[in-house]
């Protein structure tokens, strides 16, 4: 059997059945444990490789107070694009290409040296990415160390799989649901916390060697590295024969790829010799050694019912399409985006018509055409939220529909969604139908109004789906909410072309201090961040008209929240004995972790224990609120327990690991 194969497959059992003894179940004896734990040794000192999910290493975990950008040593640039077989074909000539899966997830290129991996880095925007080793040290197929012993630069995809995706999405509230793996696997990899990207089960696909190996091919580059413990991205040596031939080749890929669970949105044709392919140069955005080919999506016919016309938080109001369910590969879909006015237009599009379906990149649904192309479909002149008239306006070349009323209860709909969204005040329980029954009752004006839903306790007990259990928890996640960062604060505002990158890039200039930035703002206006790179000109205006309007509303807003800055926390395991033989008690909203759960593994996976009650045995109760008059704080000061916050764990974990 394959070293490495083997390797593998006793890191599974070993890790399998540590997982089976922790919850009190036996299916592996002492014995089979320690023989397969020495055999495990044994390969990983003869390969000179261990992978970061191996029983044999001290995992640690950390909390980052920031993701720092760094300059890529090599040019991490994308490829030109084709979805013409005949195109593809030109392109390889009788150059020697290799075919292999466009893996679908984030590129990354990690760095080792002396066999150790030191390095690891997001594209970006192709020569300056984002530093995250720590969160790479958490892939459980990367390896840590391997036998090669000069300098390596490997690039490669970061994939979540599609059970893994949909596992994870299944846990999620439906407004916080993530649309595809791709997604998922960028915010996981970018994760502060490393212990949390740990638990997102990412795995690295290697595709190109940067440096090291030497040999003259990148196939046979990606075969050393595949004996250096990586994996490597599915291939195919290409056989220019006929365009027939190439599709079959094609097909066969995408059958490669499902069988190795990966995410893939196409294939890459690639020129094998290294000399070759780098005398064909590069444009600015394209190297000119690969070419990326687009799978043709599969067309589905159904009758359009309908158009929805939607308003959202800037006031545009976007159309949407309903139709007679459709099964699109498993995925029934009745809805689909129409973008705007124009959209609609070009395609003749019209109410009762035969239309072709399709899942762009095998997820988003988007209307392919019209076969009747009647045309026949109404614009709306009143806004479908507030009844006020609508307008069309010229943007980009094409017709959109606004709703000319400021105060459209619509436009508040959008902003308090987006406010509460994840990347945002991440607030639990607040969906979109919900803030639009609070809207309607009259409860929700602005996002400060959030803050004082307390008032309607007692009414909202009595709506449909609102028990004790459900508010309670809703009004924890409110107060959760209050302590938070600066940028995510920005966020939540929904200042037009502020995004989260300009949030981050504002907030990191006023050193996430609310105060600074009220300041600066009133004194000099945000030409203050005219020299921040990404913030241009239409920023600055962006931001000075919005904060001319509202300044007073955001001036109030702010004093509702503690801004604060992530800590930088070292949350270290030593083979789950750090707190062997103590029990802690936690209680209250929490800032680092995520919830009470994510608190409770973290303690348990360092070998303590959690309980629920407060008693002489227990070794200290976790709270952000020591002064607290609470039951449980009452009750532990009364039996000489020590009351910790958060930060005082956090700090207590670092100094159990010097």
């Amino acid at each position: 059997m394959d070293k490495i194969k083997r390797m593998k497959e006793l890191i599974h059992d070993l890790n399998r059945a540590s997982k089976a003894y922790y919850t009190g179940e036996t299916i592996m004896s002492d014995y089979d444990w320690d023989r397969k734990y020495e055999e495990l040794s044994q390969l990983e000192k003869e390969l000179d490789i261990v992978l970061n999910d191996s029983p044999t290493l001290r995992v640690g975990y950390k909390v980052s107070k920031e993701l720092k950008e760094v300059r890529h040593n090599h040019s991490m640039l994308s490829l030109d694009k084709t979805k013409s077989v005949n195109e593809l074909k030109q392109f390889a000539g009788n150059k020697n290409c290799f075919l292999s899966v466009k893996c679908d997830g984030l590129t990354l290129s990690l760095y080792y040296k002396n066999g150790k991996l030191i390095a690891a880095e997001t594209r970006g925007d192709g020569e300056n990415g984002i530093s995250v080793l720590e969160n790479a040290l958490t892939i459980r197929n990367i390896p840590q160390t391997i036998p090669y012993k000069d300098e390596l630069i490997i690039d490669g995809e970061t994939i979540i799989g599609w059970e893994t995706f949909r596992q994870i999405n299944e846990e999620l509230p439906a407004d916080k649901k993530y649309k595809h793996p791709r997604n998922l696997v960028s915010g996981s990899l970018q994760l502060l916390d490393s212990y949390e990207a740990s638990k997102r089960n990412m795995r690295f696909i290697a595709w190109r060697v940067i440096k090291g190996f030497y040999h003259k091919s990148v196939s046979l580059d990606l075969k050393e590295a595949e004996r250096n413990g990586f994996e490597v991205v599915p291939m195919i040596t290409y056989s220019n024969n006929t365009e027939n031939n190439l599709s079959k080749q094609l097909e066969q890929l995408r059958t490669m790829a499902d069988e190795h669970n990966i995410p893939y949105d196409g294939a890459v044709m690639a020129v094998d010799d290294y000399s070759a392919a780098d005398a064909m140069g590069r444009t600015d955005k394209f190297f000119r050694h690969s070419m990326a080919y687009k799978y043709e999506d599969e067309l589905f016919e159904t009758v359009l019912r309908g158009i929805e016309w939607n308003t959202s938080k800037t006031g545009l109001i976007n159309p949407v399409a309903i139709f007679d369910p459709v099964d699109m590969n498993g995925a029934i879909t009745t809805r689909a985006t129409l973008h705007n006015i124009t959209y609609i237009k070009d395609m003749m599009l019209g109410i009762g018509d035969r239309i072709r379906v399709y899942r762009s990149n095998m997820v988003i649904p988007k209307v392919h055409d019209s076969i009747n192309k009647s045309g026949k479909f109404d614009i709306p002149d009143k806004c479908p939220v507030c009844g006020e008239p609508t307008k069309i306006i010229k943007e980009n070349d094409s017709e959109v529909l606004w709703c000319t009323n400021p105060e459209c209860k619509g436009k508040l709909l959008g902003k308090l969604t987006h406010a509460v969204s994840r990347n945002a005040l991440n607030i639990d329980g607040l969906s979109e139908a919900t803030i639009q029954k609070f809207i309607s009752l009259g409860w929700l004006n602005s996002i400060q109004d959030i803050y004082y839903l307390t008032k309607y306790e007692k009414q909202m007990k009595t709506l449909d789906g609102f028990g004790s259990k459900s508010v309670s928890k809703l009004f924890d996640s409110i107060e959760k909410s209050r302590n938070t960062t600066f940028d995510r604060f920005i966020y939540a505002l929904s200042i037009p072309l502020v995004g989260k990158t300009a949030s981050k890039a504002i907030a990191k200039a006023e050193a996430y201090q609310f105060e600074n930035f009220m300041r600066d703002m009133t004194r000099t206006g945000a030409k203050f961040f005219s020299s921040i790179p990404g913030i241009g000109d239409s920023i600055t205006d962006s931001l000075d008209e919005y904060f001319n309007r509202e300044c007073s509303n955001v001036w109030e807003l702010g004093k509702e929240f503690t801004f604060e800055t992530p800590k930088k926390v070292y949350l270290s395991i030593n083979s789950g004995k750090d707190l062997t033989g103590q029990t802690f008690v936690v209680t209250g909203s929490l800032k680092h972790f995520e919830n009470r759960d994510s608190l409770r593994e973290k303690i348990e996976s360092l070998g303590g224990k959690v309980s629920g009650s407060i008693s002489k045995k227990v070794t200290a109760l976790i709270n952000n609120d020591v002064n607290s008059t609470s039951s449980k704080n009452t009750k532990a000061k009364s039996l000489g327990v020590k009351i910790m916050s958060e930060d005082e764990f956090l700090e207590y974990i670092s100094q159990e690991r010097r």
